[in-house]
């Protein structure tokens, strides 16, 4: 069982996504799976906000999201949640 995977969402699938994509950093430069996580996120969230209605989250979102995450024990989940809020508000 994952503790820190959200519940709700758009928090959830962009968790989802974001794990997905981080189970592909073996074998790739510290500089690509970063791109690709991003990407994923962002695609993920435009998505999410697309289906539900609201405001799509920019790229710069997303980054703002993950340095606010950075350091964090549930990086991935605090990551997800601040791209949820900009998405949710």
């Amino acid at each position: 069982m994952d503790h820190f995977r959200p519940t709700r969402e758009p928090a959830r699938s962009i968790y989802d996504t974001l794990l997905s994509e981080a189970s592909k950093r073996k074998g790739r430069r510290t500089e690509d799976w970063i791109s690709a996580e991003r990407d994923a996120v962002l695609r993920e969230a435009i998505f999410l906000a697309q289906k539900m209605g609201r405001r799509a989250p920019s790229l710069e979102d997303v980054e703002r999201a993950e340095r606010a995450a950075m350091g964090h024990s549930d990086y991935i989940a605090k990551w997800s949640y601040g791209v949820a809020a900009a998405i949710t508000s």
